[in-house]
């Protein structure tokens, strides 16, 4: 297999910009057992507890200044699907993020194990 090594990716089209490809991404289950269904460039997930994990990737990132979009849901209709990841801003490192799971429904918001746990790492 050969690899392509590159500075800049742009889009084709007349003034188009970089596209910034994804460093980390990474679909896990977050109840009971901690599993990953599919990733890219993650090497593992840490259950740190209810609602808290960390996400560590295979290879190191070249700067901690990276963006993480996420999406929560817990698979079926129920109270908790309104949910929303965060990350502990003194817990990103260039081999890993911590974050926790929210549930943002009704009047309060609380830790909260989600069926399913998406997250993107651009940098």
């Amino acid at each position: 297999m050969s690899t392509l090594k590159v500075n800049d990716i742009q889009e084709a089209t007349s003034g188009g910009g970089k596209i910034w490809p994804s460093r980390a991404w990474v679909n896990f289950n977050g109840q009971g057992t901690v599993a990953i269904r599919a990733d890219g460039n993650v090497s593992s997930i840490t259950d740190i507890g209810t609602g808290q994990y960390t996400t560590n990737f295979s290879s190191t990132l070249s700067s901690a200044n990276y963006a993480v979009g996420s999406t929560v849901g817990y698979g079926t209709t129920n109270a908790a699907d309104a949910g929303v990841y965060g990350i502990y801003g003194t817990d990103v490192t260039t081999t890993s993020v911590r974050g926790f799971t929210v549930d943002s429904s009704g009047s309060g918001s609380s830790l909260f194990d989600y069926a399913y746990v998406l997250l993107d790492i651009t940098l």
